[in-house]
């Protein structure tokens, strides 16, 4: 599988946006669904953006960070939807797994430190999506969702804006805080599940969140040879949504109860 770069900022600003509409619609559906669309974002974070890369042992340290993660979502959904059991149960694990990798490499381990901590980093972000599950599974959990949800798609959205890179993020922050704002004041039922500020709080840390993880893809496309304002295109749309889930998750859990 060849690494691909967009010249296009709005194919993967589409791409990740209408990831988020799926996600958000499977939330509302049920917690099953959401699984099944939590491991579609893991699919294509390992197998699109982590196997791929030019490190010793890319492709069996992804192969082994789907692993983990889709046994961490199946875990979530049928077993212990409230716990964090799966990620600390999995994680260690993971690791044995991983050093064991670099053990049975046949080619004379070069760079054994940056594939051991690929390896690593991967089933550690692989799994952390798993939190949109748990935070589902809480009271008034879809609302909390949704909200994190859409400051992920925001950002997404307001990537593809023709106007410089720093101001269209910061752009798309306050965006996502507005957004929420307004959602609060005409859409009854969200309002009557959080409280109006948790709620403009989550979809603004979820969109930082996601603004530093498109900044990361940003860099590592740089550091690809690609000079001009291309993507990562898998992580381009999946690391977004992987690394706003725990933040999304513990906001909701503190500010929305």
């Amino acid at each position: 599988m060849s690494i691909v770069l967009w010249e296009d900022p709005l194919v993967p600003s589409v791409l990740s946006a209408a990831l988020v509409a799926v996600l958000a619609l499977a939330a509302a559906v049920g917690r099953p669904l959401l699984g099944v669309g939590i491991a579609a974002v893991q699919v294509v974070f390992t197998l699109g953006g982590v196997r791929p890369a030019p490190v010793p042992a890319a492709r069996s340290g992804a192969w082994l960070a789907l692993m983990v993660s889709i046994g961490a979502s199946a875990w979530m959904v049928f077993a212990d939807p409230n716990g964090r059991w799966p990620v600390a149960v999995l994680l260690g694990p993971a690791f044995v797994a991983a050093i064991a990798i670099q053990l049975g490499r046949q080619d004379g381990r070069r760079a054994m430190t940056m594939s051991l901590t690929m390896t690593v980093a991967a089933c550690a972000l692989a799994v952390l999506p798993v939190a949109w599950l748990a935070l589902r599974a809480t009271e008034g959990g879809v609302h909390a969702v949704w909200l994190g949800l859409l400051g992920v798609g925001v950002v997404g959205l307001a990537d593809a804006l023709p106007i410089p890179v720093v101001a269209r993020r910061f752009l798309a922050i306050l965006l996502a805080g507005g957004v929420a704002a307004g959602l609060m004041l005409v859409a009854g039922g969200v309002a009557a599940a959080v409280p109006k500020v948790g709620g403009v709080v989550v979809a603004s840390f979820a969109a930082l969140s996601a603004v530093i993880a498109v900044a990361a893809v940003d860099r590592v496309a740089a550091e690809a040879g690609d000079g001009t304002v291309s993507v990562l295109t898998p992580l381009r749309v999946s690391l977004p949504v992987v690394v706003a889930a725990p933040v999304s998750y513990v906001l909701g859990r503190v500010l929305l109860g």
